[in-house]
């Protein structure tokens, strides 16, 4: 009886501890797989923020191609209106040059003409004084001089010389009066001429006018859809940067994914969320979650802001100048990636095991890389100002905004103030 009874315990006793063990087993497995699950939930919901993404860049580049259609046939209508008041312009031209010719020729009449009364003023100025000098002297005077020659025939030829200058002045005057009027003719044509061709560059520069007015309404039109073009540049722009981060996102998912499978795999998932020791604390001062400050320098100063997930380490006072300083391993661990990103710069990644990461980012210099088994207080970076940081660094000031950008991972999770791991 006493035999039976054991045996009815012990089998009870074997029922509990397979129950407890079922329980538990499952239990760890639904964890692992709730992690899993989570990890990829996040992936799926990025890649379905991807995918409107893209659809909105194709919706994007579609407008873009229609207007750019719109803008080709503008464009041609624009490069029509520049032929045509080209080649107004270039006839307006021509008129012009005409005009200028003709313009010439009646100043030149003018001032022949102008020349030729005074000439002719001089003559009768001329012909008054010797007639004045006839009056004055009375008619005796060329009786005198004819009577007073010396014989008959230098009478004579004195006779011929008297008679041929009043014919010479005659004539004078009478050539003269003949050339201005010419010369009237010549400038009233010239005018004519003028007029006309006036005429014609004024009807050419109104057909002008009313191109440059249709130019003018195309290029409105023009300017319309180029400013919708750059706005929808931007916007494109915009998403795409938006795909980018995406798809950066998603890669780090993945990523996260992969490390905490091959932790599971290795048996390295734990939940905990701890170190299990200092390891290498040497003369550091070491935290109780086991770790160290990564810049082992008197007077390092600590920044959180909000949503910033990490804390941004300086130096100050003796040992300023951050830019260059070691950066430390805060604990044992394996490199996962030594690596540049656009926004941490040249960062360091460690996985200390136990669900447990560290970044070190915006390093001037990597020193380990991937793989690489480090100890707690191993250098392995050197404070730097790349990726994203602010100030940004100029020629003036390289080295502004350099700085440690200190990130604790557990779980896959960011800390969200990584000051609670360190001393």
């Amino acid at each position: 009886m006493r035999k039976f009874t054991l045996r009815r315990a012990m089998c009870v006793l074997s029922v509990c501890t397979l129950c407890i063990s079922a329980m538990t087993y499952p239990t760890l497995t639904a964890s692992a797989q709730s992690k899993e699950e989570e990890i990829q939930d996040k992936i799926d919901d990025k890649e379905a923020q991807k995918a409107q993404s893209q659809k909105n860049e194709s919706s994007f580049q579609k407008e873009l191609d229609a207007l750019q259609d719109d803008l080709d046939v503008i464009n041609g209508k624009v490069n029509s209106l520049n032929t045509q008041i080209a080649q107004k312009n270039a006839v307006i031209k021509q008129y012009q040059d005409e005009m200028n010719s003709l313009q010439s020729e009646i100043d030149q009449a003018t001032q022949k003409q102008a020349d030729l009364e005074q000439q002719i003023s001089g003559t009768y100025e001329q012909l008054s004084e010797r007639l004045c000098a006839a009056y004055m002297a009375g008619e005796t005077s060329t009786l005198e001089l004819l009577l007073t020659a010396e014989d008959f025939e230098t009478f004579l030829t004195r006779l011929e010389l008297v008679k041929r200058i009043s014919e010479h002045d005659t004539a004078l005057v009478a050539d003269l009066q003949q050339d201005i009027t010419d010369l009237n003719d010549t400038k009233e044509k010239l005018s004519r001429d003028k007029a006309e061709v006036e005429e014609k560059k004024t009807a050419v520069q109104s057909e002008r006018d009313a191109v440059e007015a249709d130019r003018a309404e195309v290029l409105k039109a023009k300017n319309l859809q180029e400013s919708k073009q750059n706005s929808i540049e931007q916007k494109l722009s915009q998403q795409q940067k938006t795909t980018n981060q995406l798809n950066a996102d998603i890669q780090f998912l993945q990523e996260e994914m992969e490390r905490y499978v091959a932790e599971k795999a290795q048996g390295m998932v734990s939940g905990s969320g701890t170190l299990s020791g200092g390891g290498n604390s040497g003369n550091y001062k070491v935290s109780s979650k086991g770790m160290i400050c990564p810049l082992q320098y008197p007077n390092v100063q600590y920044k959180t802001y909000s949503n910033h997930r990490a804390t941004d380490l300086t130096t100050s006072g003796a040992t300023g100048n951050t830019y260059g300083k070691e950066i430390r391993a805060a604990a044992d661990g394996v490199v996962y990636s030594a690596e540049y990103h656009y926004s941490w710069g040249n960062n360091v990644y460690i996985n200390h095991g136990n669900g447990v990461y560290t970044r070190y980012a915006h390093c001037s210099k990597m020193l380990v890389s991937a793989g690489q088994h480090v100890k707690q207080g191993d250098v392995i970076a050197l404070v730097g100002n790349t990726g994203n940081v602010s100030p940004r660094p100029s020629a003036s000031n390289p080295h502004a905004g350099a700085h440690l950008h200190f990130e604790v991972y557990v779980n896959g999770n960011r800390v969200n103030d990584p000051r609670t791991w360190l001393p």
